[in-house]
């Protein structure tokens, strides 16, 4: 009997040591065991670098890609028919869009809403002078009816030099202020320079907005620094419509006053202090903007809209004011017009209100310098489209 009590109890010492050696066994495994299965609360023990690889191939797979278009081509186009007046109620399938002869894909179409940035550009010579009273008392037509509440004017004038007479602004009671001032200064034609100072200033305004110069002036350049081409390059690549409300001769002939005299040698070679409201030198201008005298493309000869619907070549056009409408998809007014300043400008408030604007990403051959552009209305007869005359590509500021 007392054996194999003897023998119970080594049993149950020998049973007692061996779930010793099992309980220690097993909380030495346990964490070897957690770390291997991901199932017990915790996230696998994966590198970082497996781990960010799956999650940038699972989201790659699931996300959709978002691509921006960065080249996209916009033309506001004016659409007429066969009596003059505005046409309104076309949609974007009835227009047709080639890019150097190839057919486009409108990517956004509307009636143009957008706010409106102008500059108003005045020749303010000794010959301008006895027209000046016709420009003076239109800045409620600018304020009212052609910017309306959203848009913002400025005023440059060109004389004895180029002048901001008023910056950006909204206020019409500013903008028929700086208006009414104007003033006849020297003798100079530097039509070219103060639109290439225009087209600067307006480089500074939001890019969603329209942009616009309105200028008045006999249409003539003479001593600018700045070429055509530039004017035209600047004004397309920068998005800018130009429109001309030429002088009439016969008026400015009336009361000419005599020319100021030269201005003294020594005085135009040496860097004087600008006076006070004087803007920048157009020559200064032309050192930092893209595309200046030394690396500007040949304009191609191509047609061009007059005012009154007749359709020129664009080496006929022997007025400026028409050369820049043309291309830019402006209009300009003939200096022979017998109707007052007044009537003119009211017909360009008018076109800039009742516009289309076209945009598209070009599919055509990307080809630097100039591409032609043509908006045609389809199925649709006795009807006139002008749009800008294309665009450049390769410079700084191209689309």
């Amino acid at each position: 009997m007392e054996e194999r009590m003897a023998v119970n109890r080594t049993y149950a010492f020998l049973k007692s040591a061996f779930a010793v050696l099992l309980a220690g066994g097993f909380l030495t495994l346990v964490p070897a065991a957690r770390a291997q299965d991901p199932g017990a609360g915790q996230k696998p023990a994966t590198s970082t670098s497996e781990h960010e690889a799956a999650t940038t191939t699972k989201s790659s797979e699931t996300e959709p890609r978002i691509r921006v278009q960065a080249n996209i081509v916009s033309a506001p186009v004016t659409v007429i028919n066969s009596k003059g007046d505005y046409v309104f109620d076309l949609q974007a399938k009835d227009f047709e869009v080639l890019d150097n002869g190839v057919p486009q894909r409108i990517e956004q179409f509307s009636l143009e809403q957008r706010p409106l940035a102008a500059v108003i550009v005045v020749e303010t010579n000794s010959t301008s002078e006895p027209m000046l009273d016709e420009v003076r008392p239109l800045g409620p037509v600018f304020s009212n009816l052609m910017l309306g509440p959203q848009g913002e004017a400025a005023v440059v004038t060109y004389g004895d030099q180029i002048r901001d007479v008023q910056d950006f602004t909204q206020s019409g009671d500013e903008l028929e202020s700086a208006l009414r001032r104007l003033e006849a200064r020297g003798s100079s034609e530097h039509l070219n320079d103060a639109l290439a100072h225009a087209i600067m200033l307006l480089g500074s305004q939001p890019k969603e907005d329209r942009r616009i110069i309105v200028a008045f002036s006999e249409g003539h350049d003479l001593g600018s620094k700045t070429s055509k081409e530039e004017v035209v390059q600047r004004a397309l690549d920068a998005g800018i419509t130009i429109y001309g409300l030429g002088f009439s001769p016969a008026h400015a002939l009336l009361d000419k006053q005599p020319k100021a005299p030269p201005q003294d040698a020594l005085a135009a070679n040496m860097a004087l202090p600008a006076p006070p409201n004087t803007a920048p030198t157009p020559s200064n201008v032309s050192n930092s903007w893209p595309g200046s005298s030394q690396n500007v493309p040949t304009l191609p000869i191509i047609p061009l809209i007059l005012a009154s619907g007749e359709m020129i070549r664009s080496t006929i056009a022997k007025n400026p004011l028409e050369f820049y409408a043309g291309y830019t998809g402006g209009l300009s007014y003939a200096s022979w017009s017998k109707k007052p300043l007044q009537d003119e400008l009211n017909k360009i408030a008018d076109e800039i209100q009742s516009q289309y604007e076209i945009a598209y990403v070009p599919h055509a051959p990307a080809v630097n310098g100039f591409h032609r552009i043509e908006v045609r209305v389809v199925d649709r007869s006795g009807v006139k489209v002008r749009a800008k005359a294309g665009y450049f590509m390769g410079t700084t500021n191209s689309p």
